[in-house]
This record gives structure tokens, C-alpha cells and sequence, in this order.
């Protein structure tokens, strides 16, 4: 019984810690620590420190309450699997649901391409200026290049038409779109 409380208490001990860190610091001890680097759409990972703390923690109370019964130790530890397995779970999909209910109003400089954008400051000949985007009910500015290297006056409607490094290379005239696609 000793060895299921001992991982019981551990995984315990490893999810306050982490609450402790998280109150302390402001921030979420799990935040980009997962073992397994799987690609989950930036989402929680089955294998986050949270979701095996968890399961070590039932695994732990499963083994103790059976052994409390008097059941064999491959029992026990089926028991603890089990109740270990189905805590994983909630908490994955917990952590799963949270996730999906976070908003972001970053814009994706992908998404610019066809956007439309007024030139605030002027871009010289092959050179740089910037345009401020309204898109998705956010205002933004960036760096700009013409792409025929003519210069844009400042105040011109161009169209975004592609990416480069730290700019965005614009086109005079407008898009239909007029916003993000």
C-alpha cells in the first residue's frame, strides 16, 4: 500500500506545485513543457506535465483503496491504471475545453495578402515606407514595399500582395475584399 500512496502523494505534490508556481509567478507552470512535441494545434498535450500528474495521482489513490480492500497487487494496480486513466482524461479534456474558449486577436501576416491598406508613410522609390491595415476590426502598421519599386504617396489605397522578411509588398488600387478573407 506504501508504494501507491507514495506515487499517489507525488503526483499531488508535483500538481500544488504547479499551482503554487502559477499563483506566484503569474504565469502556467504546464506552458510549453510537454514531453511529447506532438503537433495538437497549439492545444494541450496528452502527455503535458498537468495530464501525467493527474494520472499518477489517481493511479495512486486506485492502488491504495484497493489494496485497502485486500485485492491482489496486479489488481491493485489494474484498479490504479484504470482510475488513473479516466483522471487523465478529464483533465485533457478540461484542459481541452479551456483551451478552445481562448480568443486571440493576433493577425496572421499570411491572412494580409489581398488585404486592403492606405500608405501613412510615403514609400520612396525601392524603398521602404508603411501602411496601416484596418483588419478584423484591428488597426495595424506595417513595413512596405512597392512591388513595381515606384513610389507610393502617402494617403494611397494599395492593395496587399505579398510578404517579404519584415515588410509586406503592396500594389496601388484596391481589393474587393477590402478586409480579411
Amino acid at each position: 500500500m506504501l508504494i501507491y500512496a507514495a506515487i499517489g502523494a507525488a503526483g499531488l505534490v508535483l500538481l500544488l506545485f504547479m499551482l503554487v508556481v502559477g499563483e506566484l509567478f503569474g504565469g502556467d507552470a504546464d506552458a510549453g513543457h510537454d514531453i511529447a512535441h506532438m503537433d495538437h494545434g497549439g492545444g494541450p498535450s496528452v502527455l503535458s506535465v498537468r495530464v501525467m500528474a493527474s494520472f499518477l495521482t489517481a493511479f495512486g489513490v486506485g492502488g491504495v483503496v484497493s489494496q485497502y480492500y485486500h485485492l491482489s497487487h496486479p489488481a491493485s494496480s489494474g484498479i490504479g491504471v484504470a482510475a488513473g486513466l479516466v483522471m487523465a482524461t478529464i483533465v485533457y479534456q478540461f484542459a481541452k475545453l479551456l483551451y478552445s474558449q481562448q480568443a486571440s486577436t493576433d493577425l496572421t501576416m499570411n491572412r494580409l495578402v489581398g488585404v486592403t491598406a492606405v500608405v501613412s508613410i510615403a514609400i520612396p522609390p525601392k524603398g521602404v515606407g508603411q501602411v496601416s491595415v484596418n483588419a478584423g476590426g484591428e488597426v495595424s502598421e506595417h513595413l512596405a514595399r512597392s512591388a513595381s519599386g515606384d513610389a507610393v504617396a502617402r494617403g494611397t489605397t494599395v492593395t496587399i500582395t505579398g510578404l517579404g522578411g519584415d515588410s509586406v509588398t503592396v500594389a496601388p488600387g484596391s481589393s474587393a475584399s477590402g478586409g480579411l478573407r
